[in-house]
């Protein structure tokens, strides 16, 4: 499931150098978000994280495409294992399907040390917003894309798009609502109301 992947993804590899791969990626993110934390998220330099994890530069760049991607981009992987998980989704519709995916990666990131240091810089850096609204676009086209090629088509159509933005949305106001209050009600119950107020919104939808 996609919740295990962003959660514990060294526990799905298969082969030493697949988990030494997850590691090292893992550890050059923690040491940029630890970074961008005390110094300021352009403050830094990607000399300075591979230092942290004894790496050369070179490797960095086999993990992330530059330095602001690996303070909120997904990585490959885990792209790749949600546009799978919708594939094999068998709701009627694309709006069904995406929300059930969405509800797993919602629990799964409250549930996510690094989710969490992403969000407290977010809060002290209130600028790099643009940065993950960028993450959530990328996730919102994969999904898209895995619900048309789960109906046989090759490029998303608008019903495909209109659910893939929905499901965004919910999970959005779902985890919006869940930092509110960590301590209260889990995120999937919170996750499920925002659904059920989603459901009467749409059907408010004028002719």
């Amino acid at each position: 499931m996609i919740g295990e992947m962003l959660t514990d993804q060294e526990a799905r590899c298969h082969g030493l150098r697949e988990r030494k791969k997850v590691r090292t990626r893992q550890a050059l993110r923690a040491a940029a978000l630890e970074r961008a934390r005390t110094q300021g998220p352009d403050a830094f330099t990607v000399e300075e994280i591979c230092a942290d994890v004894d790496v050369a530069p070179r490797t960095f760049f086999n993990h992330f495409p530059s330095k602001d991607a690996v303070l909120f981009d997904w990585d490959t992987a885990s792209l790749e294992e949600l546009a799978a998980e919708v594939r094999a989704r068998t709701e009627a519709s694309p709006l069904g399907a995406a929300t059930a995916v969405l509800a797993e990666v919602s629990v799964a990131l409250t549930t996510s040390p690094t989710w969490h240091g992403q969000m407290e810089l977010l809060r002290t850096h209130p600028e790099l917003h643009p940065r993950i609204a960028h993450v959530g676009r990328t996730v919102e086209q994969t999904v898209a894309q895995a619900l048309a090629e789960r109906d046989g088509a090759d490029t998303p159509a608008t019903a495909h798009r209109l659910a893939a933005a929905g499901a965004m949305a919910v999970m959005q106001v779902a985890v919006a609502g869940w930092l509110a209050d960590p301590a209260g009600r889990p995120a999937r119950r919170v996750y499920g109301d925002v659904l059920a107020a989603a459901r009467e919104a749409f059907a408010a939808l004028p002719d």
